[in-house]
């Protein structure tokens, strides 16, 4: 009962958001533009791709002979169907390393994300988007640890920029944030069930997922808004056009847990915010014990459609008729 009126709830409160409306362009707020992170979702509808997202992590234990490391390589292509409303697909390719023992490797499940951006404020600097994400379970390689069950994350995506502080806090106004907050609802509840070993030890096992809380938020420092708008400090072209930043996500469970922990990663990293292109690096920094991993990184490309296509690709579906 309870999953079926928390299901119910989002995915009512995210259609009733669908019906606001206003027209804004991608990422932009007021003088405040809003770039692509990368371990969280950002506000903006846009025609885009990311191309190639590398990542790369160690898991398992400190000793080599035992240790897993973990290369995925993705791509994430977003496209517009209205001027406020999108859909994305995300495909992965998984590479899993096991010291002395044999590779896996394989695809992981498909995701899609039907997003709708309903609200700008520009005096604010405040974007505002909902969306719901699905995970297409039986879709990926079951040697990567690819679930057969699928889920559903009804999410609300937010932007805020500090360009409306007070003048005597100018330094302080290329500062923005982004986050996300979703609630993941697993296609199967979790059960738990009874297994005999070899020797007569009984232990439970989880056979599925529980529900999951799942959020984040980064933190920028714009330094093309701070030359634009506060003060050219004659930077050359490269600082000019970096965005320092530290992005923070999170999965919690939300229903019997059997076993499953808050999990986390701390990513401090640069984004670099070219004509038609962006280029971001950062490092994933386990958040919490339960996360059982070495430091890792993360680098994308991520291409703006509508700087390199205007008329084709980088415009709504419904402006081609």
């Amino acid at each position: 009962m309870f999953r079926s009126i928390l299901r119910t709830t989002g995915v009512v409160a995210c259609s009733t958001l669908f019906l606001s409306a206003g027209a804004f362009a991608h990422g932009v707020a007021g003088k405040r533009v809003f770039p692509t992170t990368v371990t969280i979702d950002d506000p903006a509808v846009a025609d885009e791709a990311s191309l190639p997202t590398i990542q790369y992590q160690r898991h398992g234990a400190s000793d080599d002979d035992v240790a897993l490391h973990q290369t995925d390589i993705s791509a994430e292509f977003s496209k517009r169907i209205t001027e406020h409303l999108g859909i994305s697909i995300r495909p992965s390719y998984t590479i899993i390393d096991r010291t002395g023992a044999n590779n896996s490797y394989g695809f992981g499940n498909i995701e899609t994300t039907l997003k709708y951006q309903f609200l700008q404020n520009a005096p604010h600097e405040l974007l505002m988007s909902a969306g719901v994400t699905r995970e297409w379970g039986g879709t990926g390689a079951a040697a990567i640890g690819s679930e057969t069950t699928g889920s559903t994350t009804p999410t609300i995506y937010f932007g805020k920029g500090f360009g409306d502080l007070p003048d005597s806090l100018d330094w302080f106004k290329p500062l923005a944030v982004t986050g996300i907050f979703g609630y993941r609802f697993a296609d199967v509840p979790t059960r738990t069930s009874t297994v005999v070993d070899d020797d007569g030890n009984v232990s439970l096992r989880s056979d599925h997922s529980p529900d999951q809380f799942v959020y984040g938020v980064s933190v920028q420092y714009s330094i093309p808004y701070l030359q634009a708008n506060i003060k050219d400090l004659g930077l050359p072209d490269f600082l000019g056009r970096l965005t320092p930043l530290v992005e923070f996500a999170y999965s919690s469970p939300a229903t019997t847990s059997n076993g499953v922990r808050t999990q986390g990663t701390i990513a401090p990293g640069l984004i670099y915010s070219g004509d038609s292109f962006q280029l971001a690096a950062e490092l994933l920094i386990p958040a919490t014990r339960r996360s059982n991993a070495s430091t890792g990184f993360i680098f994308q490309i991520h291409w703006f459609f509508d700087d390199l296509f205007p008329t084709t690709l980088g415009k709504p579906i419904v402006d081609w008729f």
